[in-house]
């Protein structure tokens, strides 16, 4: 309770600029708008700063220093913003090395991964309208992502309408600004997502397709979103991830977020509502066909800003995903998948703080119910501390360490102890170019 308090007195974010050498970002966008990438970030990528959150707001539409080539109702950029964005990492895991088999081991022998090899694309179709794709190249060549934002500017705010397909960022894909988890992509930690947000730890990110209905201003936003949840832990019968699944938009997602100052921070709060019922594929089920409830709900929060000389991130969120058996369904897709028998839910808080200008140090706290019954508790706690650390080796490449010690009754009980055991730790290294 002590920590809590103190991590919650240290509350403070946003004036990056002396910090700069740090930031990074996809250079599809800092080519298009020709402005160093902590023109968007604070402390580095991919956490979003004030300017940041405007660029998203337009669509992605803004230019800076490149050229467009103008037409009868056309204006693009001169070139097609291409990044190359890629993780190379090492995790060990404490589980026991059971599997010894050459080129066949695991992580809790050790393990060298390339974890993502991507292609990014991203910016300006049109002078309302722009876009932003990832393809995986790992394995071949597949979509995993793509939006397509057309935004209207009605003098003090601005409407849009995003559709999108992803292979695992959930219907958050369509429109988020917060750096709290609410959306996957803007977490300071990429490594263990569910230590640092509640969101993720739901497994709220999953394959999505739908379309985001948004207004927002300088003061926050609203989203509303009509989605489908696609196959849950891999393809359906003749699907690739991110595939439009069957079935139509029948769930529903709701965020609504304020943005502000508190004193001299930068600060953002919200809520997130997940509901309905989405027709899908569940390959642990031999692909059989059905209905999932997704149904959920989160409150998170932010504040960033300097500390003395040192740049902060401070973030909190909790999230609840009930237990549904609805009949005729396969349960909730975010309890658990189906298999929880109790309220899956987490308190989480995570800050990183910038002690030297390349230089950063990590925290996260989970306390979290699993839903499931071990260790003769009728919902299993399952918690997390995480350390990290990151040093920009150049503006664009990042070195990364994380650790991570997991505890609870998920732990203490054989039948319900991961296999990857109690502790990981990985080594990273982040390239975008």
């Amino acid at each position: 309770m002590q920590l809590k308090k103190a991590l919650l007195g240290v509350s403070a974010l946003l004036s990056a600029a002396i910090w700069a050498p740090q930031a990074q970002a996809i250079p599809a966008f800092a080519r298009q708008v020709g402005m160093p990438c902590s023109a968007c970030h604070y402390q580095h990528f991919p956490t979003l700063n004030s300017f940041g959150r405007a660029f998203k707001e337009g669509g992605f539409t803004m230019m800076g220093a490149e050229q467009t080539i103008e037409g009868d109702g056309l204006s693009i950029p001169a070139n097609l913003n291409l990044a190359f964005i890629t993780n190379l990492a090492y995790q060990k895991n404490n589980g026991p090395t059971t599997n010894t088999t050459p080129g066949s081991k695991d992580t809790n022998n050790g393990q060298f991964q390339m974890t993502q090899y991507s292609l990014f694309m991203g910016g300006r179709v049109g002078t309302n309208i722009g876009f932003e794709g990832e393809v995986g190249l790992s394995g071949g060549a597949a979509l995993a992502s793509v939006k397509i934002p057309f935004a209207q500017d009605w003098g003090s705010f601005k409407t849009l309408e995003v559709p999108f397909t992803t292979d695992g960022l959930g219907a958050q894909q369509g429109f988020e600004l917060l750096s709290t988890g609410a959306s996957p992509v803007h977490l300071f930690n990429q490594e263990d997502l569910q230590a640092i947000s509640a969101s993720e730890y739901l497994g709220t990110d999953t394959p999505a397709h739908g379309i985001a209905l948004v207004a927002a201003n300088d003061m926050g936003f609203v989203n509303f979103t009509k989605w489908d949840i696609d196959s849950i832990n891999g393809n359906g019968p003749g699907q690739a991830p991110g595939d439009a699944g069957p079935g139509s938009l029948t769930s529903s997602y709701l965020r609504a977020a304020w943005l502000g100052n508190i004193g001299d921070f930068d600060a953002g709060a919200g809520f997130q509502v997940w509901s309905g019922t989405s027709a899908a594929a569940d390959v642990n089920t031999a692909y059989t066909l059905g209905n999932w409830v997704t149904k959920a709900h989160a409150i998170d929060g932010q504040l960033m800003g300097d500390v003395g000389s040192m740049p902060l991130t401070l973030i909190a969120s909790y999230a609840v995903a009930p237990v549904d058996n609805t009949p005729g369904t396969m349960g909730n897709a975010f309890n658990g998948q189906g298999a929880g028998t109790d309220d899956r839910k987490s308190f989480n808080i995570a800050a990183e703080l910038g002690v030297l200008p390349k230089t950063t140090v990590q925290l996260g706290l989970r306390n979290a119910k699993s839903g499931i019954a071990a260790n003769g508790s009728s919902n299993a706690s399952d918690n997390a501390v995480m350390i990290g650390a990151t040093y920009a080796v150049a503006l664009n490449a990042r070195f990364e360490l994380t650790y991570s010690k997991y505890s609870g009754d998920l732990y203490s009980d054989p039948a319900t102890k991961p296999a990857t055991g109690d502790q990981m730790t990985v080594a990273n290294l982040w390239i975008d170019y």
